[in-house]
């Protein structure tokens, strides 16, 4: 896979005059599709590509000209669901520290979200200015602002803290308004597409398809990365365009509204996208974790090409009866991570009382130690990480008067390999 990326990268720049022509990420595109492994998911082959990349800007750092060019190229390619983010960020930071590069699409300013990196037990910056809204203003929301900001990697440390602490972390206000906005309504967007393309499964209590019709009641459809990113129609499937890429099906399904071209268009606002948030999830979060938790908890940032798994509740839905998520010492699950994106939805009082209002779904954790039994509302912009083979949970049913659907992203990050 790697001498493939390679070698054909290598061709793309010796023939190309202009890098920044929408027809060259196209010719990316067409490396993947012509690899010599076919996988499941095409996004699990991303890592062989931006290693090619990362050897071409190898190549190219003692010609600055050319290096923006490639440089420009891969993050382009990344916006297309063709590279990790991660890897185009991580990649840029290793440029920006030698004096090469700086992109600030790539990289937007920190500081304008009000946080900036700092060590455990640190406040986060104060701002005068309600003009910075605690992130960036919605126009301005990229697929790469997930990526950057401080706030994320503020958050993970004193989620970890808990974990270590009681076997459970939450955490809210884990984005920002602004930028969780920006997401909730992406997934939201994505759901109600992928719901017309069928790719939506009941949810099973394990791989074994053990459950019965009672045991959960949501669906669930896969995130591997690249969903809703730019496609070959021209725009993006995310939130702003009607056009959107199902990789579970191979296929493109809507129209768009924004191009007639039949070539794949970058812009200098990359929509953010639900392939986004489950990279978000898998790298910025999993790279937070590690750095956070103790050494060898869990298994390296490389290790994973897993996918996200996006849930939905509908009102009414039951819930998902008492279990674990790791069953028997074949499954390596070690941290279980879940993102709630739900902008609108009622509380009860998070403990055994009953609220009219409240719209139910929350989530129970109940820990070794008893008395740190939590009770957590699925509220937008909430973070909540728990050891998987250790911490029962059960979700609780959706009542009939929830105005939304209940949205989760969960992601499971692994023990070292024995």
């Amino acid at each position: 896979m790697f001498e493939h990326y390679a070698l054909g990268l290598r061709e793309i720049l010796a023939q190309t005059d202009d890098l920044a022509h929408p027809l060259v990420v196209d010719r990316v595109r067409a490396l993947r599709e012509s690899a010599p492994v076919v996988l499941q998911r095409p996004f699990w082959g991303a890592q062989f590509l931006a290693m090619a990349f990362g050897h071409e800007l190898g190549f190219a750092s003692a010609h600055p000209p050319a290096l923006k060019t490639i440089f420009d190229l891969a993050s382009a390619s990344a916006e297309a669901g063709l590279v990790p983010f991660h890897s185009v960020r991580a990649a840029h930071g290793q440029l920006k520290r030698l004096g090469l590069l700086s992109c600030e699409l790539v990289d937007p300013p920190q500081e304008r979200d009000g946080w900036k990196d700092q060590s455990r037990g640190n406040s986060p910056l104060t701002t005068t200015s309600d003009q910075r809204q605690e992130g960036f203003d919605d126009e301005t929301h990229t697929a790469w602002s997930l990526f950057a900001s401080a706030r994320v990697r503020a958050k993970v440390v004193v989620l970890c803290d808990q974990l270590a602490s009681n076997g459970v972390g939450v955490v809210d206000d884990v984005l920002g308004p602004s930028l969780a906005r920006a997401v909730s309504e992406t997934l939201t967007t994505h759901v109600a597409a992928v719901k017309q393309n069928g790719a939506f499964v009941k949810g099973q209590l394990d791989g074994t398809g053990r459950s019965n019709a009672g045991a959960r009641g949501d669906y669930v459809t896969w995130l591997s990365g690249d969903e809703g990113l730019y496609t070959r129609e021209g725009g993006t499937g995310g939130s702003g365009s009607n056009t959107l890429y199902d990789d579970t099906k191979g296929s493109t399904s809507g129209s768009s509204t924004s191009s007639t071209s039949t070539t794949s268009r970058r812009t200098s606002n990359p929509s953010l996208s639900a392939g986004a948030v489950a990279q978000w999830m898998r790298s910025c979060l999993g790279e937070y974790l590690i750095e956070s938790l103790p050494p060898n908890t869990l298994a390296p940032s490389d290790a994973y090409v897993t996918n996200a798994m996006l849930s939905v509740y509908t009102p009414g839905a039951p819930g998902f009866v008492p279990h674990t998520d790791c069953f028997g010492t074949d499954d390596l699950r070690r941290v279980t991570a879940v993102y709630y994106p739900n902008q609108t939805w009622a509380e009860g009082c998070e403990t055994d009382c009953e609220n009219e209002n409240a719209y139910g779904g929350e989530l129970v954790l109940r820990p070794n130690d008893l008395k740190k039994r939590r009770v957590v509302a699925p509220k937008g912009d909430r973070l909540v990480a728990f050891w998987s083979d250790e911490v029962e949970h059960e979700v609780l049913g959706v009542k009939k008067n929830a105005r939304a659907e209940r949205l989760a992203v969960s992601f499971w990050f692994l023990k070292p390999s024995p």
